[in-house]
């Protein structure tokens, strides 16, 4: 069976579209669905149900998608093993992590845990948190940081991944300071809702408050724009735009400066961890070393 196979079915799992899903393969639609089907025959059942309007996981299909996303890990870690016995692996590790922790936080964390020999070559990679999860099941990452809310499911099946907590942080709603500097909206008046610089769905923080919000009641807002990007909302509360939750890791800054100011006081927090991922699989004799230096052992 050509493995990359396994690849594009975890893509359309991931896309619910077979276009969408064509697109991050590379290829037309058609040809992935050429592709689909010979999985399917290969295997002896249908993966996916198609309809007219949408496509479902079939039973098989769901049973199937563990063990492809352990099959193509297992692949990429056998790839690193063989080229370290070989002698021409390098010390290197992929490490991914949000836009909201990768301008801040991660650059000074590294700092604490390791120095630059321990780390070796360091391929950063800064994406959605979405695209961050994806890059983790096809095995093109070893570890992945993000933010993770108090009561939030893991972001990685448990079975295949472990987590470890590296440090916290605080979602802190924040607005831009009137001539008084004042904040521009306070969240504790009975007012009309204050514009809120919302988080796509392809973001974690986007979870995280909904999460949040679902058990302790949303505050008084109205949605005026949505982005991915934490670094994005930040500069519209800075213009002025409204009130944005904010990781106080990536705005204390702004706030110190005055910049930002709170839009209400601290009981509206929400209290995050930050964690890093990896595969339960067996990485790289540096890799391992690494996440050895990262939990203390």
């Amino acid at each position: 069976m050509d493995t990359a196979l396994l690849e594009d079915f975890l893509a359309l799992a991931r896309a619910m579209n077979f276009s969408r899903a064509a697109e991050t393969r590379n290829m037309t639609q058609p040809a992935f669905s050429r592709r689909i089907r010979s999985l399917e025959d290969a295997l002896g059942t249908p993966l996916v149900s198609r309809t007219t309007r949408q496509i479902a996981l079939t039973p098989a299909g769901r049973a199937f998608q563990p063990r492809a996303e352990a099959i193509v890990r297992m692949l990429a870690d056998a790839r690193h093993a063989v080229l370290e016995a070989a002698g021409r692996a390098e010390r290197s590790l992929t490490l991914a992590a949000t836009h909201a922790l990768s301008y801040t936080f991660v650059p000074r964390w590294l700092t604490r845990v390791a120095g630059p020999s321990e780390v070796g070559t360091l391929n950063m990679v800064s994406d959605s948190h979405r695209q961050c999860l994806r890059l983790m099941q096809d095995g093109e990452a070893s570890f992945f940081i993000c933010h993770r809310g108090m009561t939030s499911a893991p972001a990685l099946p448990e079975k295949q991944f472990r987590a470890h907590p590296v440090g916290a942080d605080r979602l802190v709603p924040l607005c831009a300071p009137d001539a008084d500097g004042q904040p521009r909206w306070r969240l504790d008046r009975t007012e009309p809702g204050a514009p809120f610089l919302a988080y796509g769905s392809a973001s974690g923080l986007h979870t995280i408050l909904e999460t949040h919000w679902a058990s302790r009641g949303r505050p008084k807002l109205r949605r005026a724009m949505q982005s991915m990007l934490a670094a994005t909302n930040l500069e519209m509360a800075k213009e002025g735009q409204g009130v944005a939750y904010l990781p106080l890791s990536l705005a204390e800054d702004e706030l110190a400066l005055g910049r930002l100011v709170r839009a209400t006081d601290e009981t509206h927090d929400i209290p995050v961890e930050v964690v890093i991922h990896r595969p339960r699989a067996r990485l790289t004799p540096h890799c391992e070393r690494f996440w050895d230096m990262v939990t203390g052992n």
